[in-house]
């Protein structure tokens, strides 16, 4: 008898996953789950649902007949993301956990376990891979290629994404003709540790926060900001409470709408400036570091397209090295580009890092 190529699935407890393991099956592959636990409750006192997710997981896997086990890699997690997290957000930054996560926990970590007794490597991921490059999924509404852009060829050469070919409209309809227990459980939205509560109170539970002064862009001092890791580049609501609104009338001429236009860390210092006057927020240039190619065999001055964050459109660009850096210049002025985010660089279709 022919031994069946096999594959282990991350099976988080949703849909997208118990697809994924259903297709799997159906193409013929020797099909083993895996919950992978990172995390077990939140910093606020209440459940990370992670239970509810791995009886998820055990039922779908109980109803495709197949076998499941759960890997725990909280300590790890914890290392390499969370910590990583709280680091960016301290040096004033903006980081993406998700990217962080898919690099070094499940393209990573789980991938190399499970690779020890098994072919292949699946999970619910909207993209899809040949040959150890990086495409975006047929779904471009439901393209996850951003997140994954940090992991490696090597890895790919080894995962399958099943639902890279699929609608997103099309999976619960799939899930409910199959009878997965899990067809009409919600999609999953934010980071398990800091579940449904503001950003700003998990922030503030966790790092040192240093208020500071809020000035106009010619250094007018008009509020005072409650440390500088709760304030996004571009955010426009959530901090009025911090400004005098008599300086702003004062200087201004009137009580206008504001956004953040910079953070500048060294000086614990946060600058505002008119919403009416959105040129202040935009750049057609910037530099990014720490470059990883998933598949480069491009020359420079190189010329693409690259998202710069999870659903943007694509932007023209090119990208010229420069020192250990590369310069990005976008084709038009872009809203709102923040340091700690990622840029991901494609050629059409392929995602090269």
């Amino acid at each position: 008898m022919e031994q069946k190529t096999s594959v282990i699935v991350g099976i988080s407890g949703g849909v997208d996953s118990a697809i994924a393991a259903l297709v799997l099956q159906q193409q013929g592959y020797d099909v083993r789950g895996v919950f992978m636990k990172n995390w077990s409750e939140d910093d606020f006192g209440g459940p990370c649902p992670w239970e509810e997710d791995q009886a998820s997981a055990v039922a779908v896997a109980q109803h495709l007949g197949i076998p499941i086990e759960t890997w725990n890699f909280e300590r790890e997690y914890r290392d390499l993301v969370f910590t990583a997290m709280l680091e960016e957000y301290q040096a004033g930054r903006t980081p993406n956990p998700d990217i962080l996560c898919n690099r070094e926990i499940k393209f990573k970590l789980f991938f190399d376990r499970a690779r020890e007794s098994a072919d292949f490597v699946a999970t619910g991921h909207y993209a899809r891979t040949k040959e150890g490059k990086l495409f975006k999924a047929l779904d471009k509404s439901k393209d996850q290629s951003y997140f994954l852009a940090g992991i490696t060829s090597s890895a790919l050469q080894h995962t399958i994404f099943p639902l890279g070919e699929i609608e997103k409209s099309e999976v619960r309809e799939i899930a409910k003709k199959a009878g997965l227990p899990n067809w009409d459980r919600k999609d999953s939205v934010g980071i398990c540790f800091i579940g449904e509560k503001q950003m700003s109170a998990w922030l503030g539970k966790h790092l040192e926060l240093k208020p500071g002064p809020i000035t106009l862009v010619d250094g007018t001092i008009i509020g005072q900001h409650r440390g500088f890791p709760l304030y996004t580049i571009g955010q426009r609501h959530g901090f009025g409470r911090d400004l005098d609104q008599a300086l702003i009338t004062k200087t201004l001429g009137s009580v206008q709408s504001l956004f953040i236009k910079e953070k500048i860390v060294s000086a614990n210092t946060i600058v505002v400036a008119p919403a009416n006057e959105p040129e202040q927020l935009t750049t057609k240039e910037f530099l990014v570091n720490d470059m990883h190619w998933i598949s480069h065999t491009c020359s420079f001055p190189w010329t693409g397209t690259a998202k710069f964050r999870y659903r943007q459109d694509d932007v023209p660009v090119t990208l010229l090295p420069e020192g250990q850096k590369f310069r990005v210049i976008c084709a038009t002025p872009q809203r709102a580009i923040t340091p700690g985010q990622y840029a991901v660089f494609y050629d059409g279709e392929t995602c090269l890092g």
